[in-house]
């Protein structure tokens, strides 16, 4: 009997494992990986929510409109450069699918966040895994398999999960080493550890056409 076969491109995708929601010992963790906040959830988030409880049943502005302007104004940046999505998995996800496809590649950095390999066998992509150093990003190693068949680079800044970091000097020629028609993903949901939040790679996706910041 026939029976529905997924593309090979999808049997081959492992699926994502989480970070531990418990300890061995049973107690339940906070998940630093996963963005949880060990404060609680901020008085103004909670605030907002009950205020907005009424609305709840209504479907929201699917453009986020109110959102971007904030985070614009925030980060001094057009909000309609901005794109909201159910945190940056989705987008992760949507960038592969958008600008790249069967016979493209897609590189990434090993002990880089493990949604980059997933997203990119998503979009049946050939999956380059660039060589690390001292578990983080290596510019020459990345540059070195870029061809004119490259159309997404990863980078984790800081790196999940490894914590390290590459310097504003060091991804600006990543950048200038990049073809112009290849997508440079910054990834910096953890960019709240950094002093500076990252403004040199504000400043490069304000500058540059092929720059995405998640």
């Amino acid at each position: 009997m026939n029976t529905p076969i997924a593309k090979p491109w999808i049997e081959a995708i492992s699926a994502y494992t989480p970070g531990k929601a418990k300890s061995d010992d049973g107690r339940v963790l906070i998940k630093l990986s996963a963005n949880e906040n060990p404060l609680g959830c901020s008085p103004d988030a909670s605030a907002a929510l009950v205020d907005k409880s009424a609305s709840l049943a209504r479907y929201p502005d699917p453009a986020c409109t109110a959102l971007r302007e904030a985070l614009g104004a925030a980060y001094d940046v057009d909000s309609d450069q901005i794109v909201c999505g159910t945190g940056s998995d989705e987008l992760l996800n949507l960038i592969a699918m958008g600008y790249a496809g069967a016979g493209d590649d897609i590189i990434y950095v090993r002990y880089g966040f493990s949604v980059y390999d997933i997203a990119a066998r998503k979009a049946a992509a050939n999956v380059i895994v660039a060589p690390d150093k001292d578990y983080g990003t290596d510019v020459d190693a990345l540059l070195a398999l870029v061809t004119d068949k490259t159309r997404v680079v990863f980078v984790a800044n800081p790196n999940n999960p490894t914590g390290t970091y590459t310097d504003d000097g060091e991804i600006a020629r990543l950048h200038a080493g990049l073809p112009g028609n290849c997508v440079l993903v910054l990834d910096q949901a953890y960019g709240e550890y950094l002093e500076d939040d990252g403004p040199a790679a504000l400043e490069l996706a304000r500058r540059h056409d092929n720059v995405l910041i998640t």
